[in-house]
């Protein structure tokens, strides 16, 4: 029998629904919950099926929008919280802004323990650009009191550096004091907590880092640092072609590099590459031609079983980030001594071109004062008393030689 226009029709109909509900499924709203521990790094992330370029995702906590470090990646937000404390928690929310209308995609609870305990072999990992604005706080917080803790740190196995220690809340004198180390920090302490804050990030600061208390370890963090560079640096300006670098100081299991074309919070794909223990340069490059190069723009994402770790923006990179900062710290004083020396040198020749130039006016001036007599000579010592050294004469020559003497 025959299907009717009309019976065709509601087929159709019922065909492009269905369709439609296959293409666009409906956005659900989970809910999650989980306990981190005090200081650890904490990354959460959204998915929707399509996100159009009309519409946004975004994080809220609390009523709040949290902007500063949301990616948009593939139909997905994500955001990373570091150093999470008392302050991190709470409901976050993912919500989805399309055609004017706002829908909750992911309700997440964060709570955060009172403690910092993961002993030696529940390593906690986490990721830092070396830049010259980065930071790592490593707390060590304990509900119990310790008569002694101490941060230590290992670049490399068998290596250990012992950073700052506390005996009875008395800070003890180290064998080995940060500036050999070349880590410069600032450290709260009480019996219950020591806090070790490291500013800048350096890439050398990579390595495992222990807070150990009388009877054993207490918390260990391992700290993975990120480099980006350009080169040529100044490529740009002379209209050249420019090579971004993403490296790794080193990678613990599989880890996923991604160079992104920022526009906005949207990262758009331009390469990515696995890295694994075996790779000999963990590192990722990108060759960009100078017309097309906005460096500001550009971010290189780490990613660990999908879930983002690390931003790593070009405009905060160090070129000198192999160096230490107490390295960093004699060069500075090498140049100032080296500046301020041929400054001295400058000074004192134009100091003596000075004095020969009023010696020779003065004699001339004695010479004029002999001719023209005592009264002459008088009035000529009152006016040059009330000039500056700007009208030399052999009166005041002592006075502008001890301004001079002043300045260097």
């Amino acid at each position: 029998m025959p299907l009717t226009p009309i019976q065709i029709f509601i087929l159709m109909c019922g065909f492009c629904s269905r369709f439609h509900a296959i293409a666009y499924p409906p956005v659900q709203t989970v809910q999650t919950q989980n306990e981190v521990l005090r200081g650890s790094d904490v990354s959460l992330r959204c998915d929707v099926p399509l996100l159009n370029e009309s519409s946004t995702l975004l994080w809220e906590k609390d009523g709040e929008q949290i902007s500063n470090n949301t990616l948009i990646f593939n139909n997905s937000a994500f955001i990373i919280l570091y150093t999470v404390d008392e302050h991190s928690e709470g409901k976050y929310y993912c919500k989805l802004m399309e055609d004017g209308k706002t829908e909750t995609v992911r309700i997440h609870t964060l709570n955060v323990t009172l403690h910092s305990y993961n002993g030696e072999k529940r390593n906690r990992l986490i990721y830092r650009q070396s830049s010259s604005n980065s930071d790592v706080l490593l707390i060590c917080k304990s509900s119990k009191t310790y008569e002694s803790l101490k941060w230590t740190w290992e670049p490399k196995p068998n290596s250990r550096i012992d950073l700052i220690a506390f005996e009875k809340e008395i800070q003890v004198q180290l064998k080995e004091p940060n500036k050999r180390s070349g880590i410069r920090s600032s450290t709260k302490y009480n019996s219950q907590a020591l806090i070790f804050h490291i500013s800048p990030v350096y890439f050398n600061y990579r390595g495992t880092y222990r807070c150990i208390t009388e009877i054993s370890v207490y918390t260990t963090i391992i700290l993975h640092t990120i480099r980006v560079s350009v080169e040529p640096p100044d490529g740009v300006l002379r209209n050249q072609s420019v090579v971004l670098t993403c490296e790794l100081s080193e990678v613990t299991g599989s880890v996923m590099l991604v160079w992104l074309r920022m526009e906005g919070n949207r990262g758009v794909l331009v390469k990515q590459q696995i890295m694994t223990k075996k790779n000999n340069k963990l590192q990722l490059t990108v060759n960009l031609s100078s017309y097309e190069s906005d460096l500001m723009n550009w971010q290189c994402a780490v990613f660990t079983e999908n879930t983002l770790r690390a931003l790593a923006p070009i405009t905060n990179s160090l070129n000198l980030s192999d160096l230490s900062t107490e390295t960093l710290t004699v060069t500075n004083q090498e140049d100032t001594m080296t500046q301020d020396s041929h400054l001295h040198i400058v000074i004192t020749v134009a100091c003596a071109v000075s004095v020969s130039v009023l010696i020779l006016l003065g004699l001339l001036v004695f010479k004029y004062q002999r001719k023209t007599g005592a009264d002459s000579w008088f009035k000529s010592r009152s006016i040059s008393s009330e000039v500056s050294c700007e009208t030399p004469s052999i009166i005041n020559i002592s006075n502008c030689h001890f301004d001079v003497l002043m300045i260097i």
